[in-house]
């Protein structure tokens, strides 16, 4: 069978595929599939167009084994204009991942102007740019703009989605943005040396949900020390900024 997605749904799991092998050991899912199941599970159950999901934050505790998953979601909190969602991946009955959704019903922009700090990015459209050769990684097709991972210097790169995270469950705004955020780790902390930082989290904070099918990643701040790395990125689309996608590492060698 040709695989077109992470996960096939069988009753009340989902089995992982070939292309969620992780990239620190290959039994293992990899974080794009953890972030991208998490999402969209909590947007089929609990997500609408008239919310916002201004937060979702994903901790990725355990190494996650290629084996059945199940993803239980609970509504922490139903607001007239805040909804809260817990959701757990849970592998043999223990728990490998926990995602908390806050969910922000979609309203109008009060008046005054503020300052936006660095100005968004002015850059050519993914159509103008040539793709990575090979295969897609990790489920996306890669195009980027200035860099590469472990480049001195601005990184700036174009993706989109090529998987299903579901098999037959097409992917809808926000689960493309959710399973595109697990590359901001490599994108921010890889260094000259590869990639030594292994995420133990990935942050994603949207003021609108996007557009069309291209999401963009401009490396923006790394920092760490005591084998500890922190940063994020700015999220694009075609028609402008979206908000941000953070990553906290922690120093690991692929075994």
């Amino acid at each position: 069978m040709s695989e077109q997605a992470y996960f096939r749904r069988v009753g009340d799991t989902v089995l992982p595929l070939a292309t969620t092998a992780g990239y620190w050991r290959d039994d293992t899912i990899h974080g794009s599939a953890i972030v991208g199941l998490m999402g969209h599970e909590v947007w089929s159950r609990h997500g609408d167009d008239d919310w916002i999901p201004a937060r979702f934050h994903v901790d990725m505790h355990r190494l996650a084994p290629a084996r059945p998953v199940a993803i239980r979601t609970e509504v922490i909190r139903e607001g007239r204009r805040l909804r809260l969602i817990e959701a757990r991946m849970v592998i043999d009955g223990d728990e490998y991942a926990r995602a908390i959704c806050q969910l922000l019903r979609a309203g109008t922009n009060p008046d005054g102007r503020v300052w936006p700090g660095q100005a968004p990015w002015t850059v050519p459209s993914p159509d103008s740019l040539a793709a990575l050769p090979g295969e897609a990684r990790r489920g996306a097709e890669w195009r980027p703009i200035k860099g590469h991972i472990g480049a001195q210097g601005p990184r700036q790169l174009w993706l989109r989605q090529q998987l299903e995270i579901v098999a037959g469950e097409p992917l809808v705004p926000f689960t493309r943005v959710a399973a595109i955020a697990d590359v901001a780790s490599p994108w921010l902390h890889s260094a000259d040396t590869g990639i030594k930082f292994i995420n133990a989290d990935v942050v994603v904070n949207l003021h609108r949900l996007p557009v069309g099918h291209w999401t963009g990643l401009e490396a923006s701040v790394h920092d760490s020390s005591q084998g500890i790395a922190v940063g994020y990125c700015r999220l694009y689309d075609e028609v402008g900024s979206l908000g941000f996608a953070s990553a906290t590492g922690l120093a690991s060698q692929r075994s």
